[in-house]
């Protein structure tokens, strides 16, 4: 799949724009706080429907209106398909698909695949458990619209509880019944999530020895309370663990404390890896992120490289290029002179909310 166009009307600071992308690399060159970012974040709302840099929908729109309109087409299994999401300020959203309205969330993530980099990706490395637990979840969302639907009841299973676990009066037996509920879904999203994490795993460990001659080697582990545990097993686990849930008032066990932990070299890569050493495991891990939806879903998917070439050094940028140059990507940068002898490019100059060739 490809993107081909993208009209912003009253986004961010881009009043009335379309944009024609290339079927290779679109570069997107300019000075901080120009608007680069805000291309990427309307093609990452188009295709999860909703921001990454925002709460609440109505803060994309332009300081000057009340409404902003997104429009996409896109090319998938060799037919043109279009995307319109319209936002007001009363933080009301539709997204729109080929004329029909998407009623649910889940019935339009996975739609337009996407794998997104930014410097503040690091995190996925060196950050806390929830930036690595979002990674995953982020893939296997887009794997299948059964593990988001799973995942939104389980949250919300957990929201009830917590805020009942506040409560001055414990009521214990609804309490036993909310955690039968949520072992069902913590079995099927355990199991996703070590099944993905396998694929990401098996396509990294290629990944990273290329990128450093066979030096390194990645290994990926799934920190879970709940592997290997079938439904009653969990069910009691979590039964146990309701009198330091009450003494806590906040549930203590459950999905939301796994973990992912990365090694190079079999060392921890959060506590003993050098600067390089965790940006070469990023980059790993997002073109294998990038290999496992290809490969499942059987399409490509859109590479949305926010101002990362600053991060990476010559090597790693050469290495980059070469890789994704057979797909579409949409690149930002305050610079663009890591460019020389790339084909299938297309430059655009970005100068407060307006772009030229």
């Amino acid at each position: 799949m490809y993107l081909k166009n993208l009209k912003l009307k009253n986004f961010r600071n881009y009043k009335d724009e379309n944009i024609d992308f290339v079927n290779g690399i679109n570069l997107f060159v300019g000075n901080n706080a120009q608007g680069k970012t805000n291309i990427i974040e309307a093609i990452y709302l188009c295709a999860i429907g909703k921001s990454y840099r925002t709460i609440k929908d109505m803060e994309v729109i332009n300081f000057n209106s009340n409404v902003c309109n997104l429009d996409i087409n896109y090319l998938k299994e060799d037919s043109e398909s279009n995307i319109k999401i319209n936002i007001n300020d009363l933080n009301k959203k539709e997204i729109i698909k080929n004329d029909i309205k998407i009623k649910k969330l889940s019935d339009h993530i996975g739609e337009i695949l996407i794998v997104t980099f930014s410097p503040d990706s690091l995190d996925i490395v060196k950050g806390s458990p929830s930036k690595r637990r979002s990674f995953v979840d982020m893939i296997c969302c887009q794997l299948s619209k059964s593990y988001l639907i799973l995942h939104q009841e389980y949250m919300k299973c957990l929201k009830l509880k917590n805020a009942l676990l506040k409560k001055d009066v414990i009521d214990k037996e609804y309490m036993y019944i909310l955690n039968e509920k949520m072992s069902d879904y913590i079995v099927k999203i355990v199991d996703f999530r070590r099944k993905t994490i396998d694929k990401i795993l098996n396509k990294a460990i290629d990944i990273e020895k290329k990128l450093t001659d066979n030096l390194e080697n990645i290994n990926i582990k799934y920190i879970s309370d709940f592997l290997d545990k079938d439904r009653e097993e969990v069910k009691k686990y979590l039964n146990e663990h309701l009198y330091i849930d009450i003494l806590r008032k906040s549930s203590v066990k459950g999905i939301q404390r796994d973990d992912i932990e990365i090694y190079i070299n079999d060392l921890d890569v959060s506590k003993y890896g050098s600067q390089g050493q965790k940006r070469t495991a990023l980059l790993t891990l997002k073109l294998a992120n990038f290999e496992v939806l290809k490969e499942e879903m059987e399409e490509t998917p859109i590479l949305l490289l926010d101002d990362i070439m600053s991060e990476l050094d010559s090597d790693r940028i050469n290495f980059l290029l070469k890789y994704i140059e057979k797909y579409q990507s949409i690149i930002t940068t305050t610079d663009a002179s890591f460019v020389n002898n790339v084909d299938n490019i297309q430059i655009l100059k970005v100068l407060n909310g307006t772009l030229e060739k």
